[in-house]
């Protein structure tokens, strides 16, 4: 039932609408599709059986009470709807406290998955901190909310425990009432108060799984609402026009008065009355500044959204009229941050085919595959991505991640979206900065081969670039500022007209003219490989399984050893050492609930004279006096008990909810800790350990409120009771609790094979995660190729391979059995003997009665431990996997944090700037051949590095080394003379700031997302950083300026306008040695310009190193690396290059 859930909830996320991920992000399904099902699984699985057997007991007692003596079922009865009153009562405040706790969770587990999805830029920037904080204050919002739950849990608790010792005071106080006045038996009386008594414990022993069972309704609540939302573009309809088949088209697409402002921004126009038209069968090409709207169009194309007003027309008919699984079969987009799927490359290209006549069944048969394969491979042709597919292991069959840590670079991946777009043929190609991440030559080559398919196939192409030489050739340039078009035409046209467009195009022309002039004698240095060779105990290094490298030397390897031995310290005593940290609660808690359990043997004593007492002849006066009496005492005993109850409820309720926070704080900030190469592996992807997070500390948390309320008062109920019966009647009690052994042997065994279930159930769960988690990331991307039906017949079959082995579960259920079954043997033993001693004065009545119900309450409160033990598996299985994140050691570390004064570490008092690579290679577990090999070059300080060539080739891989993300495979590489393996991380990056490629923003405002939690930043510092990265206009023009929320990733923002957020943050930082991997390939030629000057500012006094495929932004670096195949072939400054006359003026005159 639980996999159908899952499975419907994911279906339902997959085909919403793009209005529905502005509230709801991958990390938030994530979780839900794993700690909130998990919680229905449990409450329908183990609750809802337990709830069955409990009210069974429940109706049969009744009835028996009823059908032997109904005056005095009648009065007792009434304790029993007098409790489902206030139980109902006070559950209705515990939901109002459920939404809220629902809605802010899934916020956190949005962020987190945000956090985990981009370990690179927190480790760079060292944000772990901060970002661990700002999650912490979700956690903290969580935790003032689960603060009125706590009082409720308490409340409810309380209310349990008294009306238990209630029906003790009410049974025998007019229970003599009707023996001295109605004659009724007291055997009979008993019979009536047994069977009260047990009906009432049933209902305080489905208490807490009544709560997890309402917990679960909640969840199921939110679960069925997002299943049963009906997005307004509904991708699932089937009506709507299909206006051709195969046919060859010329698509001619217009907007005519089109006006949009995104949901989460209505108030801002990103197209006012636009009117276009896109010529069928042509290039037309959006150019423009960042956030002028170019982007918005392509979304309105994908009817991702509809306008507000106007219409979008597709050969004269209205978009919203059209089939929508139809439109976007004809149109294929390549977006500037591409994101590839957890599979192939033969895979995500053939991803394209979906909707298609050539689409790949889910089993196909060979000659389906080869063609697809054909077709796959022709693709990589056209997208000039098949030389580079077919140096990797496996060819088009190796496997890709898809989070951003993998090892392919930007260009690589790009080229695989492109080879993904082109496999389909399109009638519509859009290119929104499609190519902004690849070098001159491959665009103009892959340019080449799409104007020939426009030709062949009569497709309509759309570029959207700010690298305006790509577009040269294009039929019309429509030129557009601020959401409205301000000029359009040719290439030609538009230069001559000398306006916008004539302006963004000077701003892009470079003096980059092969000379043959000799070069003039500048200030750089050329740079010769170092002299110095590599101390031999660093340059040993070994693979990790994950693709990373990992250079370990004897010291390493010793310290590696002695710490697996450190970790030997069992999971009891860890946990113990953390409850400690709450002792004020868990100790509260635990003496609250031992006072609840001592209540219960108390009452087994007070049995004993209730019985004498009614076992007085001749004298009714009396035995109404002794009655009261006893009724009396335990009517002390039920208010006693409202207070020992609320204070075991409260106090472990609210105790757990502070472990919950901690735990989950605790396991991110130990993943954070860990080198780059472990969040490649796929098990580990962003998805599966956001929801693994939430659910470990989830199930922990849960074990240690409820379950613990509920062990702990059974813990004292069973140990007192067994040292009352072993006072009464020793002999008695001794053979009564021979079962006892065995009830422990089964709990023991049970809870071992429970908890190997909940392990071999856990790998699938999390991939499930993972796997929802990428795709719901990658929405767009689905949505744009058609694939939501794919994506789910894709999760059936990988789900179909899990059938979870139920022998551990059986093995368990078994043990769950003997232990229930040994509570009749114990009854029947214990009244067995109880009577033989009895016979032979060996035991008094008040004795016998005592003794008999100290061993039967001892026996049910080791059953009511016994439906706990699935719970308590959970726990164990939580708390390993929390432990085993916060033990496992980072493979790319400091290497003599061990001895801090190790003669090789010498400080890093003043950073000067200056790094040299010494014969470094580094090479990935998953590629045959070295991404970087055999490297050496030394940049000094202050001094502007840039590295170019083909995408692909490595450069990336370098500036991967230079933040410590990869240690090299071989060789050093060190910082002002200090090898930085030696160099404490935090130290060391924090002299390191780097911009990439892929703009990665946080949940929360501008201000944060800049700042990044450096409390030192004044108002000033903040506004010049942002107006050198030329955003700081576009966020004082918002309403709320810094304090802006910039919504799930700053998916409302076009790609320029996210990147110099993203260099402004990097400015602030004021680095010793800046990092810009391709920084200014989204923003248009005016930005970039601006930039440019910006980083050239910030540039002085720092030693800068540079990616760049636009050669006009690194040709004043004082050296330039050209970088092939993982090899350095050229160096020098732009001019020696130019006299050179080799592979860097090839690369110029690409771009010409």
């Amino acid at each position: 039932m639980t996999d159908r859930l899952r499975r419907a909830y994911l279906s339902s996320v997959i085909h919403q609408d793009a209005e529905f991920f502005e509230n709801v992000g991958p990390g938030e399904v994530g979780t839900r599709m794993i700690k909130d099902v998990a919680s229905v699984r449990a409450a329908v699985g183990e609750k809802l059986s337990i709830l069955i057997w409990s009210m069974s007991t429940l109706i049969v007692a009744i009835v028996m009470a009823f059908s032997r003596a109904p005056r005095l079922a009648g009065v007792v009865f009434s304790i029993i709807p007098f409790s489902f009153i206030a139980f109902t009562i006070i559950g209705q405040l515990s939901s109002k406290a459920e939404g809220r706790l629902l809605t802010i969770d899934g916020q956190a587990s949005t962020l987190l998955e945000q956090i985990l999805s981009s370990v690179r830029v927190v480790q760079s920037f060292a944000a772990e901190t901060f970002l661990a904080k700002k999650y912490d204050a979700y956690l903290q919002r969580l935790q003032r909310i689960a603060k009125w739950r706590s009082i409720v849990r308490g409340m409810e608790l309380a209310m349990a425990n008294c009306v238990i010792s209630l029906i003790y005071s009410l049974t025998f106080w007019y229970g003599s009432r009707l023996v001295v006045g109605d004659g009724l038996e007291v055997g009979l009386m008993f019979t009536i108060f047994w069977n009260m008594f047990n009906a009432l414990f049933s209902v305080v022993n489905i208490l807490p799984h009544i709560l997890a069972i309402k917990d679960s309704i909640s969840v199921s609540a939110q679960l069925l609402k997002d299943i049963e939302r009906v997005p307004k573009i509904d991708i699932c309809r089937t009506d709507g026009a299909k206006l051709w088949g195969d046919e060859k088209v010329n698509a001619q697409i217009a907007l005519r008065d089109v006006t949009f402002s995104y949901p989460s921004r209505p108030d801002h126009k990103s197209l006012d009355s636009v009117s276009m038209v896109l010529e069928g069968g042509k290039v037309t090409a959006l150019v423009g500044a960042s956030g002028s709207g170019k982007s918005t169009i392509a979304a309105l194309l994908m009817r991702y959204y509809d306008p507000s007003n106007g219409q979008l027309l597709l050969t004269g008919h209205d978009s919203r009229s059209l089939n929508l699984a139809w439109l976007r079969s004809q149109i294929s987009l390549v977006s500037q941050e591409p994101q590839l799927f957890t599979a192939s490359i033969f895979e995500n290209v053939a991803y394209g085919l979906t909707g298609t006549i050539y689409e790949l069944p889910s089993d196909p048969s060979e000659d389906q595959l080869q063609d697809a394969r054909r077709r796959v491979e022709w693709a990589l042709k056209q997208a000039q991505a098949w030389e580079f597919v077919c140096n990797l292991p496996e060819g088009m069959d190796t496997r890709v991640s898809g989070a951003r840590t993998g090892v392919l670079s930007g260009g690589q991946r790009q080229r695989i979206a492109a080879a993904r777009a082109l496999v389909r043929r399109p009638r519509i190609l859009l290119l929104d900065e499609g190519t902004s991440a690849l070098d001159s030559e491959t665009e103009q080559k892959l340019m080449k081969a799409i104007r020939k398919e426009q030709t062949e196939t009569g497709m309509t192409t759309i570029l959207i670039a700010h690298r305006l030489s790509s577009i040269q050739n294009a039929d019309k340039i429509i030129v557009m500022s601020n959401g409205k078009v301000v000029e359009e035409g040719t290439y030609q046209e538009l230069m001559a007209l000398g306006g916008v467009f004539s302006n963004l195009v000077k701003h892009q022309i470079s003096a980059t003219q092969p000379s043959s002039q000799k070069p003039e004698t500048s200030g750089t240095e050329r740079v010769a490989p170092p002299t110095l060779s590599a101390s031999p105990r660093l340059v040993k290094s070994r693979p990790d399984s994950d693709g990373s490298t990992v250079a370990t030397d004897p010291e390493t390897l010793e310290r590696g050893e002695s710490t697996e031995k450190e970790i030997t310290t069992s999971l009891s005593t860890r946990f113990v050492r953390m409850l400690a940290k709450y002792s004020f609660w868990i100790v509260g808690g635990i003496i609250g609930g031992l006072a609840i359990g001592a209540s219960f043997p108390i009452a087994a004593w007070l049995i004993g004279f209730v019985m004498k007492t009614f076992s007085i002849q001749d004298d009714d006066a009396r035995l109404l006096r002794e009655a009261r009496k006893w009724s009396f005492w335990f009517l002390i005993l039920a208010i006693i008990n409202i207070g020992t109850s609320f204070v075991v409820g409260f106090f472990l309720s609210a105790g757990a909810d502070r472990i919950d926070r901690r735990l989950r704080i605790v396991s991110l900030t130990s993943l954070l800790k860990q080198e780059i190469g472990y969040f490649d592996k796929e098990e580990n992807a962003s998805g599966a350990l956001t929801a693994a997070i939430a659910t470990h500390a989830n199930n922990i948390a849960s074990a240690i409120g409820l379950v613990w309320q509920q062990l702990v008062s059974a813990t004292g109920n069973f140990v007192g009771s067994l040292v009352l019966g072993l006072v009464l009647s020793w002999k008695l009690t001794l053979l009564g609790i021979s079962p006892i052994p065995f009830i422990i042997a089964a709990a023991y065994y049970n809870i071992i094979f429970i908890e190997k279930y909940e392990r071999q159930i856990q790998k699938p769960r999390e991939e499930a995660s993972a796997f929802a988690s990428e795709n719901v990331d990658a929405i767009k991307t689905v949505a744009a190729l058609g694939r939501e039906d794919a994506v789910m017949q894709q999760f059936d079959k990988s789900a179909s391979k899990y059938s979870a082995k139920g022998r551990n579960l059986a093995i368990g259920a078994i043990g769950f059995g003997v232990g229930i079954g040994s509570i009749l043997i114990l009854s029947s033993i214990v009244m067995w003997w109880g009577t033989a001693l009895y016979l032979r004065g060996q035991v008094t009545l008040e004795g016998l009665y005592s003794s008999f119900e100290a061993i039967v309450i001892a026996g049910y409160s080791a059953s009511r431990m016994f439906t706990f033990i699935p719970d308590w598996a959970r726990m164990v299985h939580g708390f390993r996997s929390v432990c085993d994140w916060e033990d496992r050691q980072p493979q790319v570390a400091a290497l003599n944090l061990s001895n801090p004064n190790s003669p090789e570490y010498m400080g890093l008092d003043k950073v000067e700037g200056e790094l040299t690579f010494n014969s470094c290679t580094l090479k990935y577990a998953s590629r045959p051949k070295p991404a970087v090999s055999d490297v050496s070059f030394t940049i000094k300080p202050g001094q502007s590095i840039a590295f170019c060539g083909p995408s692909g080739g490595g450069k990336s891989s370098i500036i991967s080394m230079i933040s410590r993300f990869y240690d090299p495979t071989t060789g050093t590489i060190s910082l002002d003379g200090q090898d930085i393996r030696y160099i404490p991380l935090e130290e060391y990056r924090s002299h390191i700031a780097l911009v990439s490629q892929d703009a990665i923003l946080y949940e929360g405002t501008f201000h944060e997302n800049i700042t990044l939690g450096e409390a030192s930043i004044s108002q000033e510092q903040l506004e010049r950083a942002c107006r050198d990265a030329s955003i700081l206009e576009f966020i004082q023009s918002l309403p709320q300026g810094f304090d802006t929320s910039v919504g799930f990733k700053g998916s409302q923002m076009s790609g320029g306008q996210r990147q110099r957020i993203c260099i402004a943050r990097a400015l602030l930082r004021n680095p010793k040695i800046l990092l810009l991997d391709e920084a200014t390939s989204a923003l248009d030629a005016e930005s970039e310009r601006s930039v440019k000057e910006a980083l050239e500012q910030a540039s002085k006094g720092r030693t800068t190193i540079s990616i760049a495929h636009r050669l006009s932004t690194i040709q004043g670096a004082d050296v330039i690396h050209v970088v092939e195949e993982g090899r350095i072939i050229e160096s020098g400054s732009h001019l020696e290059l130019l006299a050179l006359n080799g592979r860097y003026v090839d690369l110029i005159r690409s771009q010409l």
